[in-house]
């Protein structure tokens, strides 16, 4: 493998601009190795981490299923199989992937990519010097994967800037996010991070959680909290301060926000809650001509002063970006039309998506679409992420 990825990875796209984080990581598969194998070790014939590797670079190229996933593997030249550590000569059956992805760990998976793309997404400048990120934590049913028992429902947490999910956790059957939510950001450097969701994780525990750790919250409030969306609302927002404003136009619409801030603590009933944010909304839709306004409040236990006012506008706006993943996730890959059912199969499906993903991100592609048109054209590049070819 390659010392360096980055030679490597800037010939795949004009915009890459990979950092310096890339430089002597672990190879993928390798990391993948580490993930538990629930085969019985008599008479395995393909290691775990080579053959986990090779299905990401199937959904790098597109694959949507299991079967769309093993074609590309099974077409590989004997050469190529061997220097990933498979045998070149006996070629894995689906069903064979079938079974291997519905017996997997899920959460040992999620935890080995998590920590993989949080590394690659680790570096800049020193500790007291790097701004602080956010990550955005929502959840997505897979629809597809409905069964007498239920559907698989997932909590995620997606760093802003670059998409990448650094933990994922399914909710139980029987519960709902609100209880997945603790174990969720139980494993993540948080010291850096001010954490975004909206109203539905809105809860006293999730803020005392968050603090504790060392990070910020901005949580949106909604009905679900009437004592502190009343409160809120009866801020003298009339005199406060404009503090920050954006005009933007695209996608056939203009959309005006503006948001003032005002100082709480300690009257609100919510902890460490130290300010109030209201965010309105103006979006014209250019076609019909019509305008609607929605005010939207929030609260953050950044205190005054610690960001300029752009920033929490920015990370309320970002936020957005796990809706943003969903989206690809659902149209580019048809996740809510995919037959995975059995076992942990969807939820690995997900996550191999949202490793896709986040690695396209970081070379530098902005369209997904167009990075899976690339790779699957080229098949030679995504072997290039693996050190399997020259």
């Amino acid at each position: 493998m390659p010392s360096s990825l980055i030679d490597v990875l800037t010939r795949h796209s004009a915009h890459a601009a990979t950092p310096d984080p890339w430089t002597d990581l672990p190879a993928l598969a390798e990391v993948l190795d580490a993930v538990p194998d629930p085969r019985n070790r008599r008479g395995r014939r393909y290691r775990l981490g080579p053959l986990l590797a090779l299905s990401l670079l199937a959904v790098l190229g597109g694959a949507t299923s299991i079967a769309a996933i093993n074609r590309p593997i099974h077409g590989y030249d004997p050469a190529v199989l061997s220097r990933a550590g498979l045998p070149g000569t006996v070629r894995p059956a689906a069903s064979t992937l079938r079974r291997l992805l519905a017996r997997l760990d899920g959460d040992a998976f999620d935890v080995a990519i998590g920590t993989y793309l949080a590394g690659l997404t680790t570096g800049g400048p020193p500790a007291d010097q790097t701004p602080l990120i956010g990550l955005a934590v929502g959840g997505k049913a897979l629809r597809g994967s409905r069964t007498t028992d239920g559907t698989v429902h997932l909590l995620a947490a997606v760093r802003h800037d670059t998409q990448t999910v650094l933990a994922q956790r399914q909710v139980a059957a029987t519960s709902n996010e609100i209880s997945a939510f603790a174990p969720l950001l139980a494993g993540l450097e948080l010291s850096k991070a001010v954490i975004t969701a909206d109203a539905l994780r809105t809860q006293a525990e999730h803020a005392r959680q968050i603090l504790a750790a060392g990070g910020h919250y901005i949580f949106l409030v909604k009905g679900n909290q009437p004592t502190l969306h009343r409160r809120l609302k009866a801020l003298p927002w009339r005199d406060a301060f404009l503090n920050h404003r954006s005009d933007e136009r695209g996608h056939g619409r203009r959309e005006i926000r503006r948001m003032k801030i005002c100082t709480v603590r300690p009257g609100l009933p919510f902890p460490h809650a130290a300010q109030a944010i209201q965010v309105k909304r103006r979006r014209t839709d250019q076609k019909p001509g019509t305008t609607t306004i929605v005010t939207v409040y929030a609260i953050t236990s950044l205190p005054p002063g610690h960001l300029t006012h752009a920033r929490p506008a920015a990370l309320i706006r970002g936020h957005w970006s796990i809706e943003a993943l969903h989206h690809v996730r659902d149209v580019t890959y048809r996740e809510d039309t995919s037959k995975a059912r059995t076992g942990a199969a969807p939820r690995i499906m997900a996550s191999l998506r949202n490793l896709a993903i986040g690695l396209a991100r970081l070379i530098g592609w902005t369209n997904i679409a167009a990075a899976i048109d690339h790779y699957r054209s080229h098949p030679a590049d995504g072997l290039q992420l693996l050190g399997l070819t020259a």
